[in-house]
């Protein structure tokens, strides 16, 4: 996706986005892929981790690889400007892409990860709106 906004404006970046209350990895992963790009996917596999920490932020950025779905790229209009399928090597050696991500893409390309696994803890002894393991 292209961003309308930040450091990355008119850049060619991952879809991205921040985790809501009450929600796990997986459903903004979801919302996210899905409100920027009308695309609907499936997370597969954690395949990078990045932490950032300034003065005034901690952030943490999963990186995932997903299942296309079903649907056409087309930009929200709000925080993107433009959505579409684009091959990795293109993504990999333009300038219109963002630093992290024409550094990430190459790496990725071959990334097993890890996968979400089916435990899940006993609900009598833990209270989790969500859980998930990946390994």
């Amino acid at each position: 996706v292209r961003k309308t906004y930040g450091p990355w404006k008119g850049l060619w970046t991952i879809p991205s986005g921040y985790v809501e209350p009450r929600e796990s990895v997986v459903e903004t992963l979801r919302r996210e892929v899905r409100e920027e790009t009308g695309v609907i996917g499936e997370p597969t596999a954690v395949l990078a981790v990045r932490n950032r920490v300034t003065e005034n932020v901690n952030d943490t950025f999963l990186v995932f690889s997903m299942t296309y779905e079903s649907g056409e790229p087309r930009p929200d209009d709000v925080e993107v400007s433009e959505a579409a399928f684009v091959p990795l090597e293109e993504v990999r050696s333009s300038e219109d892409s963002a630093s992290f991500t024409r550094l990430i893409v190459p790496k990725l390309a071959n990334a097993r990860g890890l996968r979400l696994d089916a435990y899940a803890p006993p609900r009598d002894r833990m209270d989790s709106l969500a859980y998930l393991l990946y390994l």
